[in-house]
């Protein structure tokens, strides 16, 4: 019954496509309408409007502008060349169950180019919350902190973070809460979101997307941006940089473990069952 409301009270607000598992409503803004309005009127976060509308601007919403929303709460994956349900699972650290129930499963078999709808219920279930920061992406570590040969000018130099190969696409997580004090580009670092909270500051960089906006507050394990491969990259990977009084430091040094970036229990809820 729950469901034939929600369906209805979309329809009013806007043409709703039905897919398997979840709706998409294309919503047209009104005046007075702001982006936290919207989101809090569909019960979604507003890195979610974001990341299904990338070229929505906060602060420069238009009357009759047709925006994007899911309901439930969650986002997309384009699926890869490559791809299983237990690699997607890790990305949006969730379970296979889970993406099978989302989008209406009976089985394991996925195509390369097809789309897998993550409900933001079920993202973070495997979130390893040992230290201080989450990992905020699950790929392969690519290249450590410190001096380097730079993979673009051959030449030795001190690398201010770490990196993380993923597939373009791939969801960046906040590392740790804070207020986005930067979002978009800068200069080296490609498309970048920097979240700063008292005196640490964390800088996501080389992103395809991102779905935060500067002033925001975020909570850890929210959806900032996906990778890419933009500014001085050789291919898709997170930049990850962390600053304590404006020092860098080797994240490493307050990240869980390598071995256990990926850590589910029975018990965890995802980040929408806080």
């Amino acid at each position: 019954m729950k469901r034939i409301f929600l369906f209805l009270f979309l329809l009013l607000n806007g043409f709703v496509l039905v897919f398997g598992g979840y709706f998409i409503t294309n919503y047209v803004v009104r005046s007075g309408d702001t982006l936290y309005d919207i989101a809090r009127k569909f019960h979604v976060s507003v890195c979610t409007v974001l990341d299904w509308n990338s070229t929505l601007t906060p602060s420069c919403l238009r009357v009759n502008q047709e925006i994007l929303i899911p309901q439930p709460d969650g986002v997309l994956y384009t699926v890869k060349t490559g791809d299983s349900l237990y690699t997607i699972a890790k990305r949006f650290f969730t379970t296979v169950e889970d993406l099978k129930v989302a989008n209406d499963l009976s089985t394991n078999v996925i195509r390369a180019g097809s789309s897998i709808f993550v409900p933001v219920s079920c993202i973070g279930k495997a979130f390893n919350k040992e230290k201080s920061f989450l990992w905020p992406v699950y790929g392969v570590f690519s290249s450590p902190y410190g001096w380097r040969i730079h993979p673009i000018t051959h030449k030795r130099s001190f690398h201010t973070g770490i990196d993380i190969a993923a597939p373009e696409g791939t969801p960046v997580f906040s590392s740790s809460a804070g207020v986005v004090t930067r979002a978009g580009e800068a200069s080296g670092y490609g498309l970048m979101v920097e979240i700063k909270s008292g005196s640490t500051t964390v800088r996501y960089a080389h992103l395809s997307k991102i779905s935060v906006y500067t002033g925001q507050w975020v909570e850890e394990g929210f959806l900032i941006g996906r990778v890419g491969n933009t500014g001085a990259s050789t291919g898709p990977h997170l930049h990850f940089e962390v600053l304590f009084s404006g020092k860098t430091t080797n994240p490493l040094s307050i990240l869980p473990p390598l071995t256990e970036v990926y850590a589910l229990k029975d018990t965890e809820e995802g980040i929408g069952g806080k």
